[in-house]
C-alpha cells in the first residue's frame, strides 16, 4: 500500500485580487474534498498578507494526486486562477523526516 501525499500550494493575488483568489480557492473545497483519494484539503490566508494564501492537502496516494491534476474541474480552475495570480503557485510536495503521531 502506497503512503499518503502531503502537499503545500502557495498563491499570491495580484494587486487588488485578493478577494477574488479567495472566492476562488474557497469556491473550489467542496468538490476537490469530493475527489477519490483526498484525505485533506484546507485552505488557508497568511496573516497581516490579504494577497497570500496556502492550501494544505493530503492524498491516499500519488495516483489519487495525479487524478485531481488532470481532472477536468482542475484544469477550470486553473484557467481561472491564472487571471488573479501574480506568479505562478508555488508547489510543495513534503516527506515526513519523522514518525508522526
Amino acid at each position: 500500500m502506497s503512503e499518503s501525499i502531503e502537499v503545500v500550494a502557495t498563491f499570491v493575488a495580484k494587486p487588488g485580487q485578493g478577494e477574488q483568489l479567495e472566492e476562488i480557492l474557497a469556491g473550489a473545497l467542496a468538490s476537490v474534498r469530493a475527489e477519490d483519494g483526498c484525505l485533506r484539503y484546507d485552505f488557508f490566508r497568511v496573516r497581516r498578507d490579504d494577497t497570500a494564501f496556502v492550501m494544505i492537502e493530503e492524498w491516499a496516494s500519488t495516483d489519487a494526486l495525479r487524478a485531481h491534476g488532470s481532472s477536468d474541474a482542475f484544469q477550470a480552475l486553473s484557467l481561472r486562477l491564472g487571471e488573479v495570480v501574480a506568479e505562478a503557485p508555488v508547489i510543495r510536495l513534503l516527506e515526513p523526516v519523522a514518525p508522526t503521531v
